[in-house]
Formats: C-alpha cells, sequence, structure tokens
C-alpha cells in the first residue's frame, strides 16, 4: 500500500469553521494527527470522541525550526508506512512542515489537500480595513526570513511560534521600516491590535497562532529602500512628467558619468571607508539603472535582461558549484578553463577571436594588461618571464639618449607597453599603480605650493 496523507485546515480551532469534507476526513479518513494540540479543536475532538495525535514532543527535541519541519516530514511519512494519515495544520498554505511534506514525498507517496479555511483567511478578514488595496502576500515566519522582502507589497506573517523567531522577523523587517513603524498584531480570534514594530517580539503572548500584518509602504514614506524603489523612481525620473534632463539623456552622453562613478568607487575602496564605498557603489548602480531604463525605451534591453545576462554567465562559468556533481573539495576552474568558458559564452572557438571580445574603449593600461592576459593563454608565446620583460626594458631605456627616439611615437608607446607588461607580470595592477603616483604628485605640488606661499607671506 502506497503512503498517502491528507492535509486539512483547521484554522483557530473552531469547529463551526470546519467544511463538511474537512470533517468526513478527520471522522473517517484516517489516522489523525495534529501538528500540535495547543488548540480549542482538541475539545471538540474528545466530545466527539475521535482519536488523535500530536506532534507537540517533537518541539522539545530540535534545536531549531528546519530540523523541526524536517523531524515532522519523517514522522508523518513512517505514520503514512502503516496507515492513511490525516494530518490537521491551521494553514497549509504557510504552513512549513507542509511545504517539506511536498518536497520530501516519496515516488509512491500520495499526497492531497482539502481546501477549507486557514488561518491566514482569519487574519486577512480581521485586517482587511487597515489595507488600502488588496495585493497581500502571506507567508510563514521561517519563508519570510529566507526569500525576499519587498515593503511596497502588505504581508501577513504567520507561525511567529515563540519570542525569538518573533525577534528575527523584526530585524528582517527592520532592514526597510523604521522601529516607529506601526504593523497589525494577530492571535487566532482577538481583535486586530495595531503596535510598533520594536514592539513586535515584547508582547506578553506569543505562540503558534502569532501572526503580523505589514502594510505596504510606498518609497515616499520610507527612509530604507530595495531595488524595486531605484527602479520606480527611474521611471518617475524619465517619464513624460519627470525631469527633462534624464529624459533626454542617451548611452553616450552617460558614459563619463559611467567612468566617473566607477573609479570613485575604487577611490573608496582605496580609502578603506566602507560608508563613503556603499555610497559610491550606490551612484554606479543607479548608473545601471538609468542604462536599463533607456534601453527599454528604445527596445534593446531591460533591467530584467541585463540581471539574466549576468546570472547566466555565473552559473555557466562556476560549474564547480552549481554544476549536477558538486562537492564541497571541488575547486575553483583554472584561468585557462575560466577563460574557455567566456569564450564559449561569446562563441568565439580560439584565443585569438576572443581578443575582440576585449573593448578597445577601456582606459589604456587595462586595455593592455587585458591583451597580455589573452596572450598569456597562447602556448606559442605565452607569459614571458619577468626577466624577459626587464631584458626588453634595458635595451630600450639604452636607447633614450638618441634624440630621434623620444620622439618616435611607436618608441614611446612600446616603452610604455613594456612597463604594462612588467606590471602585468607582477600581478600589479598597472591602471591603479599610475593613478595612485598621480595623486601622490598631486600631494606633492600641494605641500610645494603651501610650502612656496608660506615662504613668501614670510618675505
Amino acid at each position: 500500500m502506497s503512503p498517502s496523507i491528507v492535509i486539512v485546515n483547521i484554522a483557530s480551532g473552531d469547529p463551526e469553521m470546519l467544511n463538511a469534507k474537512t470533517v468526513h476526513a478527520i471522522r473517517e479518513g484516517g489516522r489523525l494527527i495534529l501538528r500540535t494540540s495547543r488548540t480549542p479543536l482538541v475539545s471538540w475532538l474528545e466530545q466527539e470522541k475521535i482519536t488523535y495525535s500530536s506532534l507537540d514532543d517533537l518541539y522539545d527535541k530540535v534545536e531549531d525550526f528546519d530540523q523541526l519541519s524536517s523531524s515532522i516530514a519523517d514522522n508523518l511519512w513512517s505514520a503514512a508506512d502503516c496507515s492513511p494519515v490525516v494530518y490537521a495544520v491551521a494553514d497549509w498554505m504557510t504552513d512549513s512542515t507542509v511545504s517539506l511534506l511536498f518536497r520530501s514525498r516519496p515516488a509512491d507517496g500520495l499526497l492531497t489537500v482539502i481546501p477549507g479555511v486557514g488561518l491566514s483567511d482569519l487574519y486577512q478578514s480581521a485586517a482587511r480595513s487597515v489595507l488600502s488595496e488588496s495585493d497581500l502576500r502571506t507567508v510563514s515566519a521561517t519563508a519570510f526570513l529566507a526569500g525576499p522582502y519587498e515593503p511596497n507589497t502588505s504581508v501577513l506573517i504567520t507561525e511567529l511560534d515563540n519570542p525569538i523567531l518573533a525577534g528575527e522577523v523584526k530585524l528582517r523587517l527592520s532592514s526597510c521600516l523604521d522601529d516607529e513603524s506601526k504593523v497589525v498584531y494577530l492571535h487566532d480570534q482577538d481583535s486586530p491590535d495595531m503596535i510598533m514594530l520594536y514592539e513586535l517580539d515584547r508582547l506578553p503572548r506569543i505562540d503558534h497562532l502569532s501572526a503580523v500584518l505589514i502594510p505596504g509602504s510606498g518609497y515616499l514614506s520610507r527612509n530604507r529602500f530595495v531595488l524595486q524603489d531605484l527602479l520606480r523612481i527611474m521611471d518617475r525620473l524619465r517619464a513624460p512628467d519627470g525631469c527633462p534632463w534624464d529624459k533626454d539623456q542617451t548611452h553616450l552622453s552617460l558614459r563619463p558619468y559611467m567612468i566617473e562613478e566607477a573609479w570613485e568607487c575604487v577611490a573608496a575602496i582605496d580609502q578603506n571607508d566602507p560608508d563613503h564605498l556603499a555610497d559610491e557603489l550606490g551612484d554606479l548602480l543607479f548608473q545601471i539603472v538609468f542604462h536599463s531604463s533607456i534601453g527599454s525605451d528604445f527596445d534593446e534591453f531591460t533591467m530584467a535582461d541585463v540581471i539574466s545576462s549576468i546570472c547566466r554567465k555565473m552559473i555557466h562559468r562556476h560549474p564547480h558549484v552549481f554544476g549536477d556533481h558538486v562537492t564541497s573539495s571541488d575547486a575553483a576552474p583554472s584561468v585557462a578553463e575560466w577563460e574557455k568558458l567566456k569564450r564559449s559564452e561569446t562563441g568565439s572557438k580560439s584565443v585569438q577571436e576572443s581578443l575582440d571580445d576585449v573593448s578597445p574603449a577601456l582606459p589604456a593600461l587595462k586595455y593592455a594588461a587585458k591583451i597580455l592576459k589573452k596572450r598569456s593563454l597562447l602556448t606559442s608565446s605565452g607569459r614571458r618571464t619577468t626577466e624577459e620583460i626587464l631584458a626588453d626594458i634595458r635595451r630600450l631605456n639604452s636607447s633614450l639618449d638618441k634624440p630621434a627616439s623620444l620622439s618616435d611615437e611607436t618608441f614611446m608607446g612600446n616603452a610604455l607597453l613594456l612597463y604594462a607588461e612588467l606590471c602585468f607580470s607582477l600581478n600589479l595592477d598597472g591602471e591603479l599603480l599610475l593613478h595612485n603616483a598621480v595623486t601622490e604628485l598631486k600631494k606633492n605640488i600641494q605641500v610645494s605650493e603651501k610650502h612656496d606661499g608660506d615662504l613668501s607671506s614670510s618675505d
């Protein structure tokens, strides 16, 4: 006989809320197992002389909620091996153990659900008056913590279970909402209670019947934001009645800002200033969103295309992480394998063909480093040793006393390329080294000017 489990909703445990099919399943469907006996339905079951058991003893035997759900699923399937099981939960739509039951179902396991009133239905009805729109997401506390939070959409978070879990939910919400934000606390059939977010884990009664409703709030009413907010702001700026300057921009007109923002991020890294880096990364992200908005207007590409492109690349380039047979000991691909994976994305079959994938719009030193890296993969020329590069630099330097060499642009270009190759050989970033050297020169000029000014004033 195949293991069989039927799932029924018992909401808050009021027997009057049970539909006929649920009552029939409870009476005749098989062994009745309650997720918890802490429900008013127990009184009705005993009155009706319906035998039941619960999974309460598992709560004290596990260390976290994931382990609890796993233990419950294992126990239920083991019980179903012996006889059909009717599993009663407050709300099968949000119950984390139900989700795991579906994921862990054996090949011959039968798992069905009888529709009925769930706890979230009662809570949505009770709190409907505080919602300005019907768009509402319902999720268990553990699922909420594991997924993204979209503050523009109202969310009903069920199964708070205990103050610790409620505290974790509060911290997650605090990433977008102020501590004084108003939320709606719900419990069983009590009247909704409007509280401050910071109070969520301090309430006198928090258990498996506790839930909280977070009304959606637009970006203009918040001080913290998510990526979707930035996309909405960009849409507003480039709307017909938006900002005239933003509406007129093109990919080409924004090019200087992309370069500028990228270098300001590098400067923040060099300054070892995390707050400044976060701010500059925001400016750089805005440029990406800006270009995506322009691309969307001209049917070129959208933000979803940008995100999809990089996700595909990362999955493809990390077979040691996302492959079918991944182990923790799998090593990352070598440089040659990495380049081969990248070439397969652009259709380049050889290193020579992949040279065209390097953008000539890069700064000269960065352009040189990219080309040199490609050349290092060739078996014929490969990567030259540091001594070979130094020997060429010495030979070049010996020609510097010839006036013709100093006016020869090819000669000077080759000299710069050799020093770029030397940086590449030593695994140094020539672009950053030159940038830092120029910054140091600027400081010396400023010090020198101040010194000269001090001398002039003393005269």
